[in-house]
Parts: C-alpha cells; structure tokens; sequence
C-alpha cells in the first residue's frame, strides 16, 4: 500500500495542517525517546563507573586487612619464639 494512501484511509478527515502538526509532534517525540534514551545510557554508564570505583575501594580495604594479618601473624610468631626462649 502507498504511503499516501494509507494516511487517506487511516486520517480521511484531517487537514493538510493537522497532519503537518500530527508529523511534527511525532518528530518531537521521537527526538525525545533518543533524547531520553542517551539519558538513561549515560545513567546506565555513570552507575558501573561508580560500581568499579566500589570494586576497586573494596579490593584495596581487603588487601590493608591481608597486610594487617600478616604482620600480626609475624608477631605473633616473635612472641611465641621470645616465650619459648624464655621458658627454656
């Protein structure tokens, strides 16, 4: 079917400046959904760099606490040596 003949039939009664108006509002609503769509993208963008950014402060609090323990296990290996020593 022709695109002319289609809006005959679905629009018979509309004017020439209704539907003019009808395809501007359509374009306005479509720039929009693109608009609101790239909105919701950099959205969608801005919450993993936060998540990343979590990530990355939580991976680096885990390796504070694996140093801590560490270091405590090296002196508690001090103060089980120095207590065997003086025992003996």
């Amino acid at each position: 079917m022709e695109t002319h003949d289609f809006a005959d039939k679905l629009l018979p009664e509309l004017s020439l400046d209704e539907m003019e108006f009808a395809c501007d509002l359509e374009r306005v609503l479509a720039e929009q959904v693109k608009y609101l769509r790239g909105a919701l993208a950099s959205a969608n963008g801005k919450q993993l760099l936060e998540r990343d950014s979590m990530v990355c402060e939580l991976h680096a609090r885990m390796a504070e606490k694996d140093a801590d323990i560490s270091r405590l296990h090296a002196e508690n290996d001090l103060l089980r040596k120095h207590l065997l020593d003086n025992l003996a």
